[in-house]
This record gives structure tokens, C-alpha cells and sequence, in this order.
């Protein structure tokens, strides 16, 4: 039986790892769909697994269990990145994190692509402005690894380029990307980064000439103003960018000004009573 057993985990081994060479195969050939449904099939099989989490049997294969599933887990980490799904993220690497944190390195070697990952992780959590969380999980990751790995110190920098207000650095950010896999989430920390700027610039200013606004609000060229512009509800008159907000302040401005008036008269009514 035992033999039975041991043949057994070793044919689903193999039938893994290739599933896991034709998901990569897919992945590099932006083949999302194709990797979702190799994905499936690939944790169907880690659930064969008798030396994973939480069971962690010490099977005669635990050790090339665990690694094998941890570098499947990694690839689902990536694939989510591809496919734009955050919730897939998050789900993926809640499950890899703990090959990371509750596994030793004398079970299974330490993985070459953790902190790349966990860089990533932390990208993540601040572009989803789970600050918290951010810190939390930086406080997992040693001090002297925070200031070695390339991967890690950019999301650091990030964070305090973001704390600072030195939105400029942040829109350079995606040039200076560790890894590809990072450009998707620095791409969406700059869009917001660029909404927050348009907004100030919409109390700021009534107007701004197209040269002036690309400029403030960082634009590569006049047709992404231009695009903002409509979307955001600014009119595009005569060279000059005019903010919707302006007029809307303004009405903003007088309705609270008779607000006031109204509740002072009556308070001021209240206060002839009491006398």
C-alpha cells in the first residue's frame, strides 16, 4: 500500500508539473483565459497534496510538495497580474504567503521570486490605500532586507514620495518599475496621483491654458488632457482648459451664505425667547 501511495504522489508530481510548464508556456503568450482554466486544474491536483497546508503530512515527497505548489501559487500570482484582477490577487497570495511565513528554509530552499512578489503585495496594498495593512506587512520583512532588495525599497519610496505630497516622483514612478509585473499597479497609483492633482487644480484655478495644465497635471501629450478634460466635464474653449468646478463653487458658496443667514435669524429668535 505504502508503494501504492508513493507511486501515486510521484505520478501526480509530474502530471503537475507539467500543467505548471504549459501554464508558464501560456502566461508568456498573454494567454489569460488559457492560464484561468490551466489554473483550475493545477489546484485541483494541489488538493491531492497531503503535505500542504494545513494537513502538512511529512510525506516521503513533503518536500518537493510543498516546493511544486508554492511555485504554482506563484505563477497564479502572476497570472492575476495579467488578467487585471486584484481579487484573484489578494486570494492567490494569501495562499502563498503562508509557504513564506509557516515554512522553513531547511524544508524547502527559500524562493527566488518572494520578495519580488512581496514588493508587489505591498504595491498593491497602497494603491488600494490599506495603509495599515501596508505597514503591517512591511513589518514582516526584515529591516536590513527592506534596504537591500530593489523591489522592496521601491515600494517603500513610493509610500513616502505618496506621504510627502512629492507627486512628481510618483508619476515618474513607472519608468523606474523593479520588475514588468510592477507597471500595472504603479500605472493605477499614478492615476491616482492625477486625479487628486486635477482636483486641486479645479479649486485652484478657473482657468488654464492647455500648455499650463499638461504641465501641472503631467500630461505625455494634449490629446490625454483632452480626453480627461471631457471626461472630467471641462470645457476646452480658445486654447484655455475652464474647470466645471468653478461654477459650481461659486453656487456652493452663496447657498451656504443663506444657510447662515437663516440660522443665525433663528437663532437669534431663540435667544429673544430664553430672555
Amino acid at each position: 500500500r505504502r508503494s501504492d501511495r508513493s507511486w501515486f504522489a510521484m505520478a501526480l508530481l509530474q502530471k503537475t508539473r507539467r500543467l505548471l510548464e504549459k501554464l508558464k508556456a501560456e502566461a508568456s503568450k498573454g494567454k489569460v483565459a488559457s492560464c484561468e482554466e490551466t489554473l483550475v486544474e493545477i489546484k485541483l491536483h494541489l488538493t491531492s497534496f497531503a503535505a500542504l497546508p494545513p494537513r502538512y503530512e511529512k510525506t516521503p515527497t513533503a518536500a518537493e510538495e510543498l516546493g511544486l505548489a508554492r511555485e504554482c501559487l506563484e505563477q497564479a500570482v502572476v497570472v492575476s497580474v495579467q488578467a487585471n484582477d486584484e481579487q484573484a490577487f489578494e486570494r492567490n497570495y494569501l495562499q502563498l504567503n503562508t509557504y513564506y511565513t509557516d515554512i522553513k528554509d531547511d524544508v524547502i530552499p527559500a524562493s527566488q521570486q518572494m520578495l519580488l512578489l512581496k514588493g508587489l503585495n505591498l504595491l498593491r496594498l497602497l494603491v488600494q490605500n490599506r495603509i495599515a495593512e501596508f505597514h503591517t506587512e512591511l513589518e514582516t520583512i526584515e529591516p536590513h532586507v527592506q534596504n537591500s532588495s530593489e523591489h522592496i525599497k521601491y515600494v517603500i519610496q513610493l509610500e513616502q514620495s505618496h506621504m510627502e505630497g512629492a507627486y512628481n516622483k510618483i508619476l515618474d514612478s513607472s519608468k523606474s518599475c523593479p520588475s514588468p509585473l510592477y507597471v500595472s499597479f504603479a500605472e493605477k497609483l499614478i492615476e491616482t496621483v492625477r486625479d487628486e492633482i486635477c482636483a486641486c487644480s479645479e479649486e485652484a484655478y478657473e482657468s488654464l491654458s492647455l500648455a499650463e495644465a499638461r504641465q501641472v497635471m503631467r500630461f505625455d501629450t494634449e490629446e490625454g488632457l483632452l480626453a480627461y478634460a471631457k471626461e472630467a466635464g471641462w470645457v476646452v474653449k480658445d486654447g484655455r482648459v475652464f474647470f466645471a468646478a468653478a461654477e459650481a463653487s461659486t453656487d456652493k458658496v452663496e447657498l451656504n451664505s443663506m444657510d447662515l443667514i437663516k440660522n443665525t435669524l433663528h437663532y437669534a429668535k431663540e435667544i429673544e425667547r430664553i430672555v
